[in-house]
């Protein structure tokens, strides 16, 4: 594990277009006998950080994949901007203008931290990455997310090396390589210390005043409370509640929902 940097995150990156909204109409999915999700409808306006929350297996993460192209519903429909995203790959996602980090951290422990931010927006195998090299638009854009997140210090160390809350920052700036418009985050506090989330606030709120759209999957309601309007409660794979953080707190239905669980 490497020490965090003292010196200040860089610019925030630009954003090269507003975002679409993202459109959730009657999506189901089932697992065999389970359902995961059902009628569930919300929508996710651009310029927004909305929240995501709900007791563990309401179908939160299964949603994410829906909307990403890891899953693939058995009815209802998914837009941004109008496009359909319901049958579509997880590459066809991203280009799209979506991209996503998961609950748990996905990186390339034997890459060093700058290659593990070329890795997400290359089609192509690791050997002609390192035969290529790491030059042009594609470095600058690295270096300067890597800058943003206080992390440029370690691009030439193995990202196995980085601290738990270093490599969530890793993953959150590799996912920024594609220059999303909207950026779905899978529960991105957990298992962070109180310094780290206070950092993490910051960093998405910037990235939003810049006009990135978030979607945040999160258990730490103090987290949610202070960062996200609205709040979307699931219970069961359906919205059970939505609103800001005062109404979201304030609504029976999700005071027995989580009592419930």
């Amino acid at each position: 594990m490497i020490a965090a940097s003292n010196q200040p995150g860089g610019p925030a990156p630009p954003i090269a277009e507003p975002s679409a909204n993202l459109v959730i109409r009657s999506l189901e999915k089932s697992f065999g006998g389970i359902t995961a999700l059902s009628d569930c409808s919300f929508e996710v306006r651009a310029g927004s950080i909305t929240a995501l929350i709900g007791p563990n297996g309401s179908g939160k993460t299964t949603l994410f994949n829906c909307v990403t192209g890891f899953y693939r519903p058995e009815r209802g429909e998914v837009r941004f901007g109008g496009a359909l995203l319901a049958r579509l790959r997880p590459n066809e996602v991203v280009h799209l203008g979506i991209a996503r980090t998961f609950q748990i951290t996905r990186i390339f422990k034997n890459m060093t931290v700058l290659e593990n931010m070329i890795v997400p927006i290359r089609q192509i195998g690791l050997r002609t990455l390192f035969t290529a090299g790491i030059k042009g638009p594609e470095r600058e854009r690295a270096e300067a997310l890597l800058e943003f997140f206080g992390i440029a210090f370690l691009r030439n160390e193995p990202a196995g090396r980085l601290s738990f809350g270093q490599q969530k920052l890793l993953e959150l700036a590799a996912a920024l390589m594609a220059e999303p418009k909207l950026l779905m985050l899978d529960e991105p506090a957990g298992g962070l210390n109180p310094v780290m989330i206070d950092r993490l606030t910051a960093y998405i709120r910037e990235l939003n005043v810049g006009g990135m759209t978030f979607l945040i999957i999160e258990h730490n309601m103090g987290f949610v409370m202070e960062l996200c309007e609205p709040v979307i409660v699931i219970h069961r794979g359906r919205v059970i509640a939505e609103g800001s953080p005062a109404e979201v707190r304030a609504n029976p239905a999700v005071l027995d929902a989580y009592l419930g669980d």
